[in-house]
Parts: C-alpha cells; structure tokens; sequence
C-alpha cells in the first residue's frame, strides 16, 4: 500500500473548525420567580479539501449520487432554550423548576474519515502472488518477475518498478467494492429537550427532601446509515413469506448496482423520543448520617443507535424486519429502564484529629436488553440481524422436526418476554436481564495533619466493591444470554413450495436444548474487590 500524489503517510483526516456563541440574560420576574432565556449558536464548518472519485459519482441510485470529494455544506444550527425556578412558597421549602430547548451535539468523526478511506483516492493496495493448491502452483502473477534481485524497501523505486501510478485524478478514480458516502444536507446530531421537576422539604423534625423529576426529548436531527445501494421493498412485485410472519423476501436482483456490495450514506431523521421519570429522597435522620434513595425509569425510542465501528456494521448491526432500510423505531439499545440507586453515610468524629467515615451505596438495575433474532440471513438481504416472530401457539410456525418444535415452545414459555408478546414480532434490546443487586462499603479514616496556620488532610481508605459477592459468590452477579446463543434460539432452513418458512432449533455443542434465557455471566469482572488508599488532601 502506497499513498497517490506524493503522499507518505496516507491517512483519511478530517480538518474541521467549530464556531460556538451563546447568548444568555436572566430576569427576576418576582423575589420568588426566575427567568433564565438563552440561545446557542453552533456553526461547523470542514477545512480540507478531498478528492471525488467520478466512478462512484457516476452511479446512479434513483437519481441519487455519491460525492466522495464533498463534505457537507456549513449550516449554522440554532439551539434557543429557556428555564425557570419558583419558589413558591419564598421560603425553600417548595421549588418548581423546569425548562425547554434544543442542544446540540457530536458523533464520533470516524463515521466521517470513512468516506475518503473508502474512495479509493487516498492510496492505492497491491497485492501481487503466486497461489497453490496441494503444493502446486495453480496461478501466478508476471509481474513477480520484476522484483527479482535485491529487495527493494523504497516506496518510489517499488512504484517504478512495477509501474504503478504515482498520481491520481478524479476520472481515473475506480470503483470500490464497498462506497462510504455523507448526505450534503447532513446535520449535527439536535435533540429537544423538555424537563420539570418539584424538590419539597417535609415539614419533619430533621432534613428530608423529596424530588421528583420528569424529561422529555424528541430527535431533531438524529443520526443513521442508509444504504442507497438496496432497493426498497416492492409490494407488488415482491414476494412474501406465507402465515403470519408475512415479511418480504428479497430477490437475487435486490442491489441497485451488482458490481458494488453496498452505499452507505450517513444522514438524519427526526424520528426517535425518550423520556424519564426519577424521584429521589434525601435526609439526615440523625446527626452526620446521611441516607439517599432514587427510582428512575427511562424509555428511549430510535432508528439506529450507530451500533459499530464504521458505516457498514453500524448499517448491517441494526436489528430488523424487513432489512436496515426499513427499521422503524426501537427500544434504544443503550437504555436502562428501571434503576435503584441507595446509599447511607455515617460520620464519627473521634477527637479533634481524626473522623471515620462508613458508607454503604446500593444499585439495583437490569444489566441489559437483547434482541431474540434469527441465527442466519432470513430474508434474503444480506445481513444476518432478522427479528424473530414470536408465534401464538407452538403449532404456528414450522419446524423441521417435533424436538425443536417441542423445545422452542418451551423455551418460550420460561421467558419472561417471549410468552407476553406471542404473536407479535420481537423488538430489539427489550428482552431484559434480569435484576442485579450490588453492594459497595467504603472505610476512611481522615487525619487532620496542621503545617503552621494550615491544616490539611491524610486520608486512609479501605474500598471493598460488590461485597454481597464476598458473602455469596451468587450475589451481584450479572446473567447473560450466553447459555442461550447471545438470543439467536432459531435457524431459518428455508421455505416450501408455498413460501412457509421452516426453522430448526438451537442446540449447544452437546446437542442439548436450550432450557433457559439467563445464566450467570462467569467472569472476573463479576467478582467481589478490595482496594486501598491513601491519599493526602491540601486545604
């Protein structure tokens, strides 16, 4: 691999600059009542320059194309927001405060660099060999011919060699197997965000507030990859499967263009919402001892949550029904809907040099979502993230034989998510793990350490994290779909003459049935630890 035009250390970089203003005035409409306005200005704008390959602008996607050697236009992006606090009472005891505005953000610039990487204009990859087969030689290339002698380690005296091209111009740019484009109207990821929330002080005979909380976010401008390289499906010429999984079936002809396997293009939707709801209660029931509880519940909906690397696994990682292009909203992988957190602190003042303190902290929350899926590519896409249907009855969709048909019904009958949505297809991510309960204890001792009118701090910490674990080594555990392969429980064998799809069942390396979705996750990060510490604060 060598880079075009000179160029020594061929990498695709993106240069951008970023121009940021925000504008914000305060009013006080009352004693009580506070009124916070701002608006924030982002302008983003791309300082290099890049290369279009005109092989791939050439290719028509609809009436569509790809411009390699464009980044988007500059767009300034407006995000007004404005927040309140009232004291209605004026004497703390009662707040309500809120506020709404659109925020602004950033993805990851790799999903940026992955359009000049893959044009084909920043270097250029030779691969010259002689195959074998059963140690004899079945092909070789001629030009090996051209490198006998002395090894030869210069870049240059290689391109001459060989004679290879040193330059490269956009009418000489080829087809890749694989094109990486940015929509021109792309926008910065913006979300809208609304938020109420109500902290009261009981009227108790020591420190307790209670919080109550809500959010609500609605996409402006999320982020997603769409592949102009597949059809969309086509209800009157497409086929479809038989029963009551009805999903399209893709035709050999499904690729706009054969030569290439896929066009993913990073552009926006608006379609996508989350919101969450969190009460938090706090006292001090005795002198220095501290107790907080909270329970939030979060719901998150999107179109991709960018689950990969590069443009193509953060198209083909997407799960769906009827392929990427056509995902419709879906519980956000990255959501954790239910969590506990709790904790107390006690503090002992021991004399005038030395306190202890003892905290116990507690969370409760299901570890994570998985999606139940196909083991295999069902609908002929390419791309093997195919939701399963969750038939009514067991008799509802076909196996290749009784056992599996017997043991996927039994399967499901023990899971909690499959037996309440029987007859309907499986959404991503909403299979939850079951709940775990860890523990963490913290011991410091502080010792107040006076250097002349200065007195400063020597802390000794003893940590011990997840210590349930260290009582049970079944406490604090995680479980995972590990036993159950990951939630791909069923293989599609292929279809009869009447478009029924068959399926088989999945079974481990022993030939043994699945018999349930969790088991503990064996690992060493699930243990119970112990961690020391010594640390000087200066005041």
């Amino acid at each position: 691999a060598y880079g075009y035009n000179g160029n020594t250390k061929p990498s695709a970089d993106v240069k951008f600059g970023q121009l940021g203003v925000y504008l914000q005035d305060e009013w006080n409409i009352r004693d009580n009542f506070k009124l916070t306005a701002g608006i924030r200005m982002d302008n983003l704008s791309f300082l290099n320059d890049i290369m279009r390959n005109q092989a791939i602008y050439n290719l028509d996607f609809n009436g569509m194309h790809i411009d390699t050697g464009a980044w988007p236009d500059s767009k300034l992006q407006f995000s007004p927001r404005v927040g309140f606090t009232w004291d209605v009472f004026n004497d703390k005891t009662l707040k309500v405060r809120g506020g709404s505005g659109f925020f602004t953000g950033r993805i990851p610039l790799v999903f940026f660099t992955n359009m000049p990487t893959n044009s084909g204009m920043i270097q250029n990859l030779v691969s010259i060999t002689t195959r074998y087969k059963d140690g004899v030689v079945t092909s070789r290339n001629p030009r090996l011919d051209l490198l006998k002698g002395t090894m030869i380690t210069d870049v240059n005296q290689m391109i001459s060699t060989l004679g290879l091209p040193a330059t490269i111009s956009p009418e000489e740019g080829v087809l890749p197997s694989s094109i990486v484009g940015i929509d021109p109207d792309f926008k910065m990821p913006q979300v809208w965000k609304t938020s109420l929330a109500l902290d009261y002080q009981l009227s108790v005979s020591f420190p307790l507030t209670v919080t109550l909380e809500g959010m609500f976010s609605k996409d402006i401008n999320a982020v997603r990859q769409y592949n102009y390289n597949v059809q969309a499906p086509d209800k009157d010429t497409w086929s479809r499967f038989n029963g009551p999984d009805d999903r399209y079936i893709y035709p050999e002809n499904f690729l706009q263009h054969t030569n290439i396997s896929s066009a993913n293009v990073l552009t926006n939707t608006s379609k996508g919402w989350g919101w969450t709801g969190n009460i938090t209660v706090m006292a001090e029931p005795a002198k220095n001892v501290n107790i907080m509880a909270a329970y939030t519940h979060t719901e998150s909906k999107e179109i991709s949550g960018m689950p990969g690397s590069d443009a193509n696994s953060a198209w083909t990682n997407v799960p769906s029904i009827n392929g990427p292009n056509s995902s419709g909203l879906m519980r956000s992988q990255y959501v954790t809907p239910n969590r506990v957190v709790a904790s107390i602190n006690w503090r002992v003042h021991l004399n005038k040099k030395t306190s202890s303190n003892f905290s116990l902290f507690y969370s409760g929350y299901s570890s994570s979502g998985y999606s139940f899926m196909y083991s295999n590519d069902m609908n002929g896409d390419g791309v093997t993230n195919d939701l399963i249907y969750i038939p009514k009855t067991k008799d509802e969709i076909k196996f290749t034989s009784a056992e599996d048909a017997d043991a996927f019904w039994k399967f499901v009958s023990q899971d909690p998510y499959l037996k309440k949505h029987k007859g309907e297809y499986a959404e991503a991510y909403s299979a939850r793990a079951p709940w775990v309960h860890r523990f963490d204890f913290r011991w410091s001792r502080d010792f107040f350490v006076k250097i002349g009118k200065t007195k400063n701090t020597l802390q000794l910490s003893l940590d011990i994290l997840n210590i349930g674990n260290l009582l049970n080594s079944k406490w604090g555990v995680t479980k995972n779909m590990s036993g159950a392969n990951g939630g791909r429980i069923l293989t599609y064998k292929g279809k009869d003459e009447s478009n029924t799809p068959i399926f088989s069942m999945y079974k481990d390396s022993d030939g043994s049935y699945p018999t349930e979705s969790f088991t503990r996750n064996l690992n060493y990060s699930e243990c119970w630890k112990l961690q020391i510490g010594l640390r000087y604060v200066f005041n």
